[in-house]
């Protein structure tokens, strides 16, 4: 199987180098990367600028862009033979509930649902600087290796690991939880009526819900949401017909 791996926290990730060992014991594995984090990026898209891109060898480049980019050249640059499986991570931190609206890492991922590609996005809990992944990485590879052929193209499968998680196959599929966001920025008077702004105190919090995602979580199961491209509010439609 051909798999394109990417993410969002760039080239330099352990996250990465985790699925890209692991999986490339099996599988022929490409990699495209940021150069350097692009979290919460979503699916920004370089259209008016040209982008460089560093080869490191023949299943290895480095996008100076967005993890969306480098999905879209790994795909459709003509550099890879034809890809079977998209997965973006792991990512250094959770992406639950609404997280997955920001997320570069599930934005990678939506870009290959787009494209009806099979996409996996995984993110873990632990933010451990020095933190491996292994684990995640192998369990990731369980996953691929039983369910490849039950994945539908179009579809995200967004995986979540708790810092202390049950180990492969404790995994629980589940709903997208509700996200609570309290934001607050730090502002510098530069000069006048110029200033700098700096989101540097949001504080996240979560409401708990059956079947959701952060409820799987907090039980130390690994989560694995399905996520459709489809965001039409459909109630909605009847009562904007009734509008006068």
């Amino acid at each position: 199987m051909n798999i394109l791996i990417t993410n969002d926290d760039g080239i330099s990730s352990s996250g990465i180098k985790a699925l890209e060992n692991i999986l490339g014991k099996s599988h022929n594995t490409y990699l495209v990367a940021p150069l350097k984090e692009k979290s919460a990026t979503s699916m920004a898209l370089t259209i008016f600028d040209k982008m460089r891109v560093e080869k490191f060898n023949s299943n290895h480049y480095v996008v100076d862009g967005y993890p969306v980019d480098c999905v879209n050249i790994g795909l459709h640059g003509n550099i890879f033979p034809k890809i079977d499986l998209v997965i973006s991570g792991i990512n250094r931190g959770v992406n639950m509930g609404y997280d997955v609206h920001y997320s570069g890492t599930v934005g990678a991922a939506r870009h290959a649902a787009l494209h009806k590609y099979k996409s996996i996005a995984v993110s873990s809990g632990n933010k451990e600087v020095e933190y491996d992944y292994i684990s995640e990485a192998e369990d990731v590879s369980k996953f691929v290796q039983e369910h490849y052929d039950n994945l539908t193209p179009g579809v995200i499968y967004n995986i979540n690991f708790p810092v202390n998680y049950k180990p492969y196959p404790a995994i629980k599929s589940t709903k997208l939880g509700i996200r609570t966001y309290t934001d607050s920025y730090d502002r510098t008077i530069i000069y006048e009526n110029i200033s700098e702004y700096f989101l540097g105190g949001s504080e996240l919090g979560s409401l708990i819900t059956d079947d959701s995602d952060f409820l799987a979580y907090d039980l130390g199961y690994i989560s694995i949401t399905p996520i459709s491209l489809e965001t039409t509010a459909f109630d909605e439609i009847q009562k904007i017909k009734n509008w006068k």
